[in-house]
């Protein structure tokens, strides 16, 4: 009774003194495949921006029915935080961005690109998503966002037991009701780093603190100068091979034999090749899209080409499954002061030049053919 009372009054006192804009329960919700989900209906605060989850699960103004109309084309966009827009206004994500990119191009098709992007996302859980939502959403086109923390933390498919599937449930109902589950977290986290005698998990649980503490801001991230779209300037070829980052790094083989020598990468690369048999069995057609942005200059206001050999080769990996494009040579054309966090979560003109770099490859590389071939089946049905 006393423990009940003391948890009641803790409970109490969190809401009390709440700050809104830090989110109320509910936004993840356990997930005992995928690890942790995103709740359906949600309204409130992430990040610093206002958030609403539809009824899908989507990060989305709109509610959208299954069923197609004989011109629909429907691009599912699976990701991490990077392409759900952490701290981006719903607006100029870039997601959104392309969809608008897309009526503007052909007014005649009903495109709806559906962002189902969860944040903390590796490979591994954006595979499985698309397994568990594939053939209710019956996407046209799946466009998988990768990010470089993506390699992290992968895990072989593997069905969940009851068990799993009832903590999973007891979990959900305390994250979608209990204010204090936060603190009781915090708590944990400062324990486990104290008493942990593992190294390892000392920075597994460091990470997670660190992540549960960058999502719950509680600055209002729309009042950002860079959220408003403003133009900017686009650096020539000539003016690109001319920048000479003296103070910068050099591009070194050596970062990508570490990618390829760390523990999780086999796992990574199983997750890769998962979603390269779904292209190559056409049960979806896949498009990966790379947001690897080169470093800023130090001494001066332009990125630099130091990453080239680590977007090559995760170019050369993604392409061996799926069709492939990167974002990062578009950024070398760009000023780094114009384009907001670019290299993490990015917002404001840094998703503008993401999406002008996928819708101009979809363009012109994969929807000629996907549309027709979408259109044609549903006419035939």
């Amino acid at each position: 009774m006393a423990t009940a009372l003391a948890l009641l009054a803790i409970e109490i006192w969190v809401r009390v003194s709440w700050d809104a804009r830090r989110g109320k329960p509910g936004f993840y919700l356990s997930d005992p495949v995928r690890g942790q989900r995103l709740g359906k209906n949600y309204d409130g605060w992430f990040a610093g921006v206002p958030i609403h989850i539809n009824r899908l699960g989507l990060r989305d103004a709109r509610e959208y029915d299954l069923a197609k109309t004989a011109r629909t084309f429907r691009i599912l966009v699976l990701g991490d935080s990077v392409t759900f827009g952490h701290g981006s206004l719903y607006e100029t994500t870039y997601p959104r961005l392309l969809e608008q990119r897309l009526r503007a191009w052909r007014p005649d098709i009903d495109w709806q690109v559906w962002n189902a992007a969860v944040p903390g996302y590796n490979t591994s859980q954006e595979l499985a998503h698309l397994l568990e939502v594939g053939a209710a959403f019956q996407p046209d086109l799946v466009v998988v966002g990768f990010f470089e923390n993506d390699l992290i933390d992968n895990r072989p498919l593997a069905p969940p037991t009851r068990a799993r599937r009832a903590l999973s449930a007891l979990e959900s109902l305390a994250q979608r009701h209990l204010y204090s589950l936060e603190l009781y977290k915090r708590i944990y986290y400062e324990a486990a780093w104290r008493l942990s005698p593992s190294d390892d998990y000392r920075r597994r649980v460091q990470h997670l603190g660190a992540g549960d503490a960058e999502s719950a801001v509680v600055t209002d991230a729309t009042r950002l100068k860079g959220q408003a779209l403003s133009r900017f300037e686009w650096l020539t070829d000539e003016q690109v091979r001319a920048v000479n980052c003296v103070y910068g790094m050099r591009a070194d083989p050596a970062v990508v034999q570490a990618l390829v020598k760390s523990p999780g990468f086999a796992v990574w690369l199983d997750a890769v090749r998962g979603f390269a048999e779904l292209e190559r069995e056409r049960r979806y057609r896949i498009v990966f899209f790379l947001n690897i942005v080169p470093p800023t200059c130090q001494d001066g206001d332009v990125f630099y080409d130091a990453t080239r050999l680590v977007n090559a080769f995760y170019t050369r990996v993604f392409s061996e499954a799926a069709p492939t494009v990167s974002v990062h040579d578009a950024f070398l054309h760009v000023r780094p002061s114009q384009m907001p966090n670019a290299s993490g979560h990015a917002f404001g003109n840094s998703n503008v030049v993401k999406a002008d770099v996928l819708f101009t490859f979809l363009r012109d590389r994969v929807l000629d053919d996907a549309v027709a071939a979408a259109l044609s089946a549903r006419a035939a049905r």
